[in-house]
Parts: C-alpha cells; sequence; structure tokens
C-alpha cells in the first residue's frame, strides 16, 4: 500500500540511530573508567587483614580435607609465608586451593603464637590449638585456629614477636 507521495508505508527501517550510539558508547566509557580504577583498589586491599582472613580461610579449608581424606595434613610456615604439606613429597595429594605456598605482602610478617613449624592438623589426633600472630608495623592481627575453626580478630595492645 502506497502513502502520499508513492512512498511504502513501513515502520522504521531496522537499525541504531545516532542518539542510540551514542548512549552506548557512553555506557561503554563509564564502564571502562570503573574497570580502570577498580584495578588499583585490588592491591590496596592486600593488607594485614586480608591476610589474616586469607589465612583463616586456608586453614579451615585444611581441616575441612583432613576430615574428608582422613589424612593428616601439615601447616608449615616462617615469617614471610606458608604452605600445606603432606607427607614426604610435600606437593603430593594437597588440594589445589591450599597446595601452593603462600609469600607474604611485603612488610607483613607471621609468627606461631606457642606453635613451631609444621602444625600438623590429624584427623586421629589430639585437635590442635594454635594461634598465629600477623604485623605490619604497630598493626597486629591474631587467628586462632581450635583444628576445625579458624578466627582472624584484629589486636589491640598486644605485641607480636
Amino acid at each position: 500500500m502506497r502513502g502520499p507521495g508513492g512512498h511504502n508505508r513501513r515502520a522504521r527501517r531496522a537499525g541504531m540511530t545516532l542518539v542510540e550510539i551514542l548512549v552506548v558508547l557512553t555506557i561503554v566509557a563509564v564502564m571502562a573508567g570503573v574497570v580502570t580504577l577498580g584495578v588499583g583498589l585490588g592491591d590496596r586491599g592486600v593488607g594485614l587483614e586480608s591476610e589474616a582472613n586469607r589465612l583463616a580461610d586456608r586453614l579451615r579449608l585444611a581441616a575441612d580435607d583432613v576430615l574428608v581424606t582422613r589424612r593428616p595434613l601439615a601447616l608449615a610456615f616462617d615469617g614471610e609465608g606458608y604452605g600445606f604439606v603432606r607427607g614426604a613429597d610435600q606437593a603430593a595429594g594437597v588440594t589445589d586451593a591450599l597446595a601452593e605456598r603462600h609469600s607474604l605482602p611485603a612488610g607483613v610478617r607471621l609468627v606461631g603464637l606457642g606453635v613451631s613449624s609444621p602444625l600438623v592438623i590429624d584427623p586421629d589426633g589430639a585437635v590442635p590449638v594454635a594461634a598465629f600472630g600477623l604485623a605490619k608495623g604497630d598493626r597486629r592481627w591474631r587467628v586462632e585456629f581450635d583444628g576445625l575453626n579458624a578466627v582472624a580478630v584484629p589486636v589491640t595492645g598486644e605485641a607480636v614477636s
């Protein structure tokens, strides 16, 4: 059917208008800016609190692994980092999430408070009760582990040696 002037009466052509394209480009630019600015924030979050929470999370995961596999696992640690080991071959049989040694960021120290390395988590042995101190400058965090659960808490007025 032809309308006035002999043109077909159809819906608008399929496609995007210039305004729609500009709106989409603006949204993409804003999202790219947010991502770019957010990249730097990830580095700032690697502080003492996040390290204490990471250690507590990994201790809980190790305890779960020991309960499921019924095979002992040990936490080997020093002032610069820690890792989980099982048996003579240190990497054999360790869950992927625990297999790699974790190195602490610059300025963060880890000490066992009343425990020495390696700390064995044994499903058939006595439940290990352990505490770890993390320090950076004058800030301190304590990770308490009862063999099944681990909790990270800030410390005020207590030195970590």
